[in-house]
């Protein structure tokens, strides 16, 4: 009887990838049938960035909106597309990217329903970016187009904030008296405009009072400023200073006494500066206080003391 032949375990490796490779290569046969693709229709795209918007995640908002106006460049809905990614933007505080978002609107639909809104939208970006006299040109721009209509309104309480801002108190007051009686921003209006016109009576310190008090006696330009704790430190410090000045020179030890006399130039003039900028951060935290005060729209004296030590002027705008 012949002995059964051996394959060489090379060959027999060469075999399993071969039948491996078949395997894999021969397409599967299912006996369900194949299911129905689903289509993305505009509906469905649009809903899906919608989702987004709604849920306030505006960067996936923003790139579904964008695939619909690139699958739907034809679509009725264009229009809204780009008026969202414009409001995406805004919402997600990319102001420069808002910006272009509503440019490229208006210039594809020049006679947009939604201009007034594009208008405002970029005045507030701009009034965002503290770039105040930009955003009035924006709001002035909605003003023109939207002659008594609650966007009207909206523009002169917008342009009246940027005066705010800029503490240009009596252009402030001009745009509240502005405001149509009939509008819901009428009320509140009118208590910041009268607010406004008494804003003189806040009280102030002055600067170069702050500056000769501290020239005079180091500490005591702080203490005019109600800065108690500063007056401390800059009276003990420049007081020890002169003393050690003093001493050095009554011993005639030259060399220290040129030393603390140099540190003590120093200190008294940090002292005089210091002093000089307490003033201003006294008199701008005051004014902080009063708008704060106004914003709360409080129906109480103005002459009574004032709350917050450092309170924001928030005034938004929903869309």
């Amino acid at each position: 009887m012949r002995p059964m032949r051996k394959w060489p375990a090379t060959s027999r490796r060469a075999q399993c990838f071969l039948l491996v490779f078949f395997f894999l290569s021969t397409p599967l046969v299912f006996s369900a049938e194949e299911g129905e693709k689903r289509v993305i229709d505009e509906k469905l795209q649009m809903d899906l960035a919608d989702h987004f918007f709604k849920e306030g995640d505006y960067y996936r908002a923003i790139t579904e909106y964008k695939r619909f106006l690139f699958f739907f460049p034809q679509s009725v809905s264009v229009e809204e597309a780009l008026w969202k990614i414009a409001k995406s933007y805004f919402n997600g505080r990319k102001w420069d990217e808002a910006i272009s978002a509503s440019d490229y609107l208006l210039k594809k639909f020049p006679d947009s329903e939604r201009t007034a809104e594009a208008f405002l939208l970029t005045g507030l970006c701009f009034k965002e970016k503290k770039e105040y006299s930009q955003a009035r040109l924006f709001f002035y721009k909605v003003r023109k187009i939207s002659p008594g209509t609650p966007v009207e309104d909206e523009a002169h309480w917008q342009i009246a904030s940027t005066y705010l801002l800029e503490e240009k108190w009596k252009e402030a007051v001009s745009e509240y008296n502005k405001i149509n009686k009939n509008s819901k921003l009428y009320i509140k209006s009118q208590h910041f405009a009268q607010g406004l016109e008494r804003i003189h009576e806040i009280r102030q310190k002055s600067p170069e009072t702050a500056g000769i008090l501290a020239a005079v006696l180091p500490g005591s330009g702080h203490l005019y400023c109600e800065r108690y704790r500063d007056a401390t430190i800059a009276f003990l410090l420049n007081g020890a200073f002169i003393w050690g000045m003093v001493e050095a020179f009554e011993r005639k030890n030259y060399v220290v006494a040129g030393i603390l006399t140099f540190f003590e130039l120093g200190w008294y003039s940090g002292n005089i500066y210091s002093a000089v900028a307490s003033a201003h951060k006294y008199n701008k935290r005051k004014k902080q206080e009063y708008l704060d005060y106004l914003e709360r729209g409080s129906p109480t004296s103005i002459g009574i003391s004032l709350f917050g030590r450092s309170p924001v002027i928030s005034i938004n705008y929903a869309f």
